[in-house]
């Protein structure tokens, strides 16, 4: 995931930390908005790494 970046990784694991919180608060409509940030910038992060140069 994400290349292999551990920032982004931890920063994620915080985020859905913090979404998995709304959810059993019962603020299901920021947790539905925050699932679908995550989700892309999970998929915009990893997209970028995959079709980034590998000539480094």
């Amino acid at each position: 995931m994400a290349g292999g970046s551990k920032v982004f990784s931890v920063f994620m694991l915080i985020f859905y930390a913090i979404l998995l919180y709304f959810v059993f608060a019962d603020k299901n409509m920021i947790a539905m908005y925050m699932m679908g940030i995550g989700m892309f910038g999970e998929a915009l992060v990893n997209c970028i790494f995959t079709f980034r140069s590998k000539t480094k």
